[in-house]
């Protein structure tokens, strides 16, 4: 009864410190954000008066500004001086800068159409794309010919191995070259020897026929799991 009163207690103790953590880890996520945005309310606030002073020397008081909240600074003398000088010389040269703007950008324009035309006359055509990739060879082959080549029987899992070295494009598990080889076997294209528990393969050559392609396995063969064979 104490052991598990005790595996309780260790349990509760586990629970709320988790807890206490995801807890501590909250409030330092939102005292960010407060501090962010607060940072972010002082900058429009700074805006806001070095706006409404460029306005009043602009001339234009029709719009009621709405105050800033109590107890928040306010832009300081030598902002709103500096933004009255900057409205009352902008007023006194709107006339002559939209003009020489107007220009200076039907000129750009002409000039990006003109460059646009020559640029597109000088891209060379893209070539095409290859029709379909090259198909890659079946498992079955790939079994066979790595077989063929050893002077030693091999287990499905260093079949595996070398070939996953040999093609590393290709996800080839060990039940999935077990499965493979297995129909091999069946094809009387590989020879299956068990020793105790572990089970070695190795090529069958047909002297008498053509070398025989094996079969290929499915697509989807090397994407989806197989079940493993006895």
């Amino acid at each position: 009864m104490a052991a598990q009163e005790q595996t309780l207690k260790s349990q509760y103790v586990e629970k709320v410190t988790a807890d206490l953590e995801l807890n501590t880890a909250e409030q330092e996520r939102i005292r960010k954000e407060i501090a962010s945005l607060q940072e972010h309310l002082t900058a429009l606030e700074q805006d806001q008066q070095l706006l409404i002073g460029m306005r009043a020397a602009i001339g234009d008081t029709t719009v009621a500004v709405p105050a800033p909240r109590p107890g928040k600074k306010t832009a300081t003398k030598t902002a709103t001086k500096t933004a009255t000088k900057v409205a009352t010389k902008a007023a006194g040269t709107k006339t002559a800068t939209t003009t020489t703007a107007k220009k200076a950008t039907a000129k750009r324009t002409t000039v990006k159409k003109a460059t646009a035309v020559k640029a597109a006359a000088k891209k060379p055509v893209a070539e095409k794309a290859p029709a379909s990739k090259e198909k890659p060879v079946p498992l079955t082959e790939l079994i066979h010919q790595h077989l063929s080549g050893q002077t030693e029987p091999k287990t499905a899992r260093e079949i595996a191995q070398a070939l996953t070295t040999a093609h590393p494009d290709r996800n080839l598990s060990d039940n999935l070259v077990r499965t493979t080889t297995e129909r091999l076997v069946a094809r009387s294209l590989a020879e299956r020897a068990k020793q105790g528990s572990t089970v070695y393969y190795t090529a069958i050559q047909h002297n008498n026929t053509p070398a025989e392609a094996p079969a290929a396995v499915p697509a989807q063969a090397e994407n989806e799991p197989v079940a493993t064979t006895a």
